[in-house]
């Protein structure tokens, strides 16, 4: 009887957390209990991060709530065990969640939209000042081959979720991915950790049934029998036929639009993105007045720029140490280069490009008169070293 309980409580739960609430109910609830139960007066609501207070809150209302529906239910069967139908009902809706969410996950990653090849802006930042989940994009965005590899695992065991024959395989595969998902979630502060270790935990909900069999099948190496895959057959031919239409319908509505969204994220910013031809980074190795007097402030003058992958806006790094990123428009047909400033708005500058790629500034900065020489670095280690086969000595830098 506690064990129907138990069950109840966990299906109650599932059921809570994945299926859609009224946001406007949803809220009102969070809100009140977490001012009632724990004082707190939530005004961060989830955008972005998956880890707010609110958040927690959220799970401790879902859990409360839970109880209470495994109570009612209960009592209105008078402890009778959860029916194998019930069961399966709720397998079949984390197999589907789970296996689109997989394979929205991981078709961003096949096709690298999620963690973008860093651009010039982040290769002029120092490892230092990035934040770990800074880092842990860099990383993964500087591989392209491993990140679609990571992207791959994800993809195959969430397709494979999406029937009944391969749902073992397909959870162990996520089981796997997943737990290095969640220990990379939690080593480098990403804020979907509560997210990725409810996904993790959907997962070994799909292959707890069959531990038995695996442990007898891989531990301690003796025969197994079969499962049957559909206890509950459908009799009729009419209704197996709309069963197989409906699959077909969901299939392909959870596997298909991941692909064409990854795609056309590529294609907007992503690596399909027309890179601008004077993206890169910048050495300003002059920066003087039309006089040809050198400019000293250390708060005016560059040393380093990076202009991104679009052209879109640069990030400046001046004589002091300081980096401000700024909005840029270059306009080739008239040889224009207009930045956005906070301390002077636009600001006008003339370009011409030289031999090697030189660029050559001349404008008016803080009503001074001033020209910059800005040289080429050439592509950055990280994204230029490439693979080896054979290293006779470690290059680790």
């Amino acid at each position: 009887m506690v064990a129907a309980w138990w069950q109840r409580v966990g299906i109650s739960y599932v059921l809570l957390y994945l299926l859609p609430w009224p946001q406007v109910a949803e809220r009102w609830l969070v809100v009140g209990s977490g001012k009632l139960l724990f004082g707190l007066t939530l005004t961060v609501f989830p955008r972005g991060s998956g880890d707010t207070t609110y958040n927690y809150v959220e799970i401790v209302v879902q859990l409360a709530l839970a109880a209470m529906s495994a109570t009612a239910w209960q009592t209105a069967v008078r402890g009778r065990p959860v029916s194998p139908r019930t069961r399966d009902h709720v397998t079949m809706l984390v197999r589907y969640v789970l296996g689109a969410t997989m394979l929205g996950y991981g078709w961003a990653k096949v096709i690298p939209t999620q963690m973008p090849v860093p651009g010039p802006d982040r290769l002029l930042d120092a490892v230092g000042d990035m934040s770990p989940m800074g880092l842990l994009w860099t990383f993964m965005g500087a591989s392209l081959p491993y990140q679609m590899l990571a992207g791959l695992a994800e993809a195959v065991g969430g397709l494979l979720l999406l029937w009944r024959r391969t749902t073992l395989l397909g959870a162990l595969i996520l089981t796997g991915v997943l737990m290095n998902v969640v220990a990379l979630n939690f080593a480098y502060d990403v804020p979907v950790k509560l997210y990725s270790s409810h996904l993790l935990g959907f997962a070994l909900l799909l292959v707890a049934p069959h531990a038995p069999r695996l442990v007898a099948l891989l531990v301690l190496n003796r025969p197994t029998a079969p499962v049957e895959l559909r206890p509950f057959p459908v009799q009729r031919t009419w209704v197996r036929r709309m069963a197989l239409a409906a699959k077909v319908v969901v299939v392909m509505s959870v596997a298909i639009p991941p692909i064409v969204t990854s795609y056309q994220s590529a294609q907007r910013y992503g690596f399909l993105s027309p890179r601008h031809a004077l993206s890169g980074l910048y050495r300003v190795s002059a920066f003087t007045r039309t006089d040809g007097t050198a400019v000293d402030d250390g708060t005016r003058r560059w040393v380093r720029l990076a202009v991104d992958t679009s052209g879109g806006s640069m990030v400046l790094v001046r004589a002091d140490g300081a980096k401000q990123r700024v909005s840029l428009i270059i306009d080739p047909r008239r040889g224009v280069w207009t930045m956005q400033t906070p301390e002077e708005g636009a600001v006008r500058l003339g370009y011409r490009v030289g031999a090697n790629g030189v660029i050559t500034l001349d404008g008016t900065m803080a009503n001074d008169p001033v020209q910059m020489v800005l040289t080429p670095e050439g592509e950055s280690l990280l994204l230029g070293r490439g693979f080896h086969w054979i290293n006779e000595y470690p290059f680790n830098r």
